[in-house]
């Protein structure tokens, strides 16, 4: 919530950018205490930028672009999702980005500390919204005007995110008005909020992507990049194109489904342990970090919290219980230069005779993992069969968890486990949880295809 203290008020006053709103405030309260005014009629009056802040983007030839806050530097520490917000400042970091806003999203993140890159989604061709319809845009338009007016002057904001992968299987005859009308969308942002920078994020770029921003959507100050396997390439390329402006990393993480060459017989995806998809995060984090010129202003992981996206452990960096990965623990290695006091557990391989095979209905078989825990605690093992998810997303859209078979677990042991292959044919995973006592995790899968 807003502060609603006079106490907050006074604390603020130190924050103030111009030393001529400072001495108004102090006329105001010298008159309101001199009349013995509510407090609450205070609160009113605090409604001309006391509590907001500013977002600058700043430049020099030796350190590239950087934000400045309120004149102070700021350096985004950052996630991509609004769950687990104290456990994000626990470990170490201090700003959030989002698809959409809500006040509640906003307060929760400046109750604690962080900052937002505040998400304003803008419509999606592949969702048949239709840019050619008039009134759609116009609609659109408006509620991105009450968005901005609506959150401009939170004191959480950092920065808009107007628009995620807008782009995305857009017709080539369409993307000149997409980037126009992106172009026209971040002019009714900046009209209304002069002091805090747009940024839009792109599903990966090519040289032909970055021409029509650069020829279609000059306003935009900060690019997005949504970037997977070729996360550790984004700043390289970037300069390549001729991108001269800064950019952030909006998603990073694993390799996509979508780039990985490793796959079954049948053509599925070959998902990673969660520690070798740690090392990924790290790279890619430390690219941009070190790069030369620097024109990453942040980086943003994906996903800070669970999801279900071609199987329900591929892109979060935490469990449905809450318990976190070792993605979580590279971010903080990251951002503070050592590792949380309790390292979650790691999974550095999974083997089994039905690895990778076809095997036959209702056949048993076993499978084991090799796990290190580097303070030794007590491990809990949780093995789950899965259907292989039949849903085909796009861009992250909703999917539904696939059906599981717990009855089929018919002897868990640990790190080892045995199973009965289920009497359907089709393609399967055999999942493998394993959590200890600080909520630390560590997961593992392999398909497998009964016949």
């Amino acid at each position: 919530m807003y502060p609603n203290k006079i106490s907050i008020c006074f604390y603020s006053l130190f924050s103030f950018r111009e030393l001529t709103n400072i001495m108004q405030i102090g006329a105001i309260l010298s008159f309101m205490l001199r009349f013995n005014l509510y407090f609450s009629i205070l609160l009113v009056s605090c409604n001309f930028n006391l509590l907001n802040s500013q977002t600058v983007i700043n430049y020099d030839s030796s350190a590239g672009y950087h934000f400045s806050v309120d004149g102070l530097a700021y350096e985004v520490k950052g996630v991509a999702g609004e769950d687990h917000l104290d456990a994000l400042k626990k470990f170490g970091g201090n700003t959030i980005r989002t698809w959409s806003i809500d006040k509640k999203t906003l307060d929760n993140a400046h109750r604690l500390g962080l900052k937002v890159v505040a998400g304003i989604w803008v419509q999606h061709m592949r969702h048949d919204y239709d840019y050619n319809d008039k009134r759609f845009i116009l609609k659109q338009r408006k509620k991105v005007k009450s968005i901005v007016k609506k959150f401009k002057d939170h004191p959480a904001l950092l920065a808009w995110g107007l628009g995620n992968e807008v782009e995305l299987h857009v017709p080539d005859d369409m993307l000149e008005t997409i980037w126009g009308e992106m172009e026209t969308l971040a002019k009714i942002v900046k009209s209304l909020d002069s002091e805090h920078p747009v940024m839009s994020a792109v599903a990966g770029f090519d040289a032909d992507k970055i021409n029509h921003i650069q020829r279609y959507y000059p306003s935009i100050d900060i690019l997005g990049v949504n970037a997977y396997g070729f996360a550790p390439e984004v700043g390289g390329l970037l300069l390549k194109y001729g991108w001269e402006k800064p950019y952030m990393i909006t998603e990073f993480g694993p390799m996509g489904p979508w780039e990985v060459k490793d796959k079954s017989d049948w053509g599925i995806a070959i998902e990673e342990t969660s520690h070798e998809k740690a090392k990924r995060y790290q790279t890619a984090f430390n690219s941009a970090k070190n790069e030369s010129p620097l024109y990453c202003l942040g980086t943003f992981p994906f996903y800070w919290d669970s999801k279900q996206e071609t199987t329900s452990t591929w892109f979060g960096m935490f469990l449905k219980n809450g318990s976190h990965l070792e993605a979580v623990d590279v971010m903080a290695y990251s951002w503070n230069g050592h590792y949380p006091l309790n390292r979650v557990p790691e999974i550095h391989s999974i083997e089994s005779s039905a690895k990778l095979n076809k095997i036959l209905r209702n056949s048993i078989h076993t499978a084991s993992i090799s796990t290190i825990d580097h303070e030794n605690n007590t491990l809990k093992y949780r093995w789950v069969i899965m259907e292989e998810s039949k849903t085909k997303s796009v861009g992250g859209d909703f999917e539904r968890t696939p059906k599981s078979y717990p009855r089929l677990i018919l002897e868990n042991k640990g790190s080892e486990v045995k199973f009965k292959a289920p009497r359907k044919k089709g393609p399967y995973r055999l999942f493998v949880y394993v959590e200890d006592d600080n909520q630390g995790a560590a997961t593992a899968n392999f398909p497998f295809y009964v016949h």
